[in-house]
């Protein structure tokens, strides 16, 4: 079972560098059962296939435990940047339901502090 966790980049430095660099930051960080992707936006009319979302990346987390290592590797990260990122959860399994929704108020509580 896996959690999908969304991570959007706001701020002065949100763009695709930065989202890159912290692309690059998670795959080193070594956290088992994390698998880090682009966000894929659906074509617009006219387009030939599917674009990316410059500013969000999906991430499959595979326990709890990893969560709590991806966010503290975010909170590193970004200590010298112009950039929030903010998780949300995204995933729509319905036993993970009550689970999603607490990991959610760690997750916010833990950018806000």
């Amino acid at each position: 079972m896996a959690t999908e966790l969304e991570l959007r980049l706001e701020g002065d430095d949100a763009n695709e560098d930065t989202l890159l660099d912290l692309m690059d930051w998670l795959e080193r960080a070594n956290i088992d059962g994390l698998e880090v992707k682009r966000k894929e936006l659906p074509p617009a009319k006219g387009d030939m296939g599917f674009w990316t979302d410059p500013n969000t990346i999906m991430t499959m987390i595979s326990t709890g435990i990893a969560v709590v290592q991806v966010m503290a590797a975010i909170l590193q990260w970004q200590k010298n940047k112009k950039v929030t990122v903010t998780p949300k959860i995204t995933d729509s399994d319905k036993e993970m339901v009550e689970l999603n929704t607490q990991i959610q108020v760690i997750l916010d509580n833990m950018k806000n502090h």
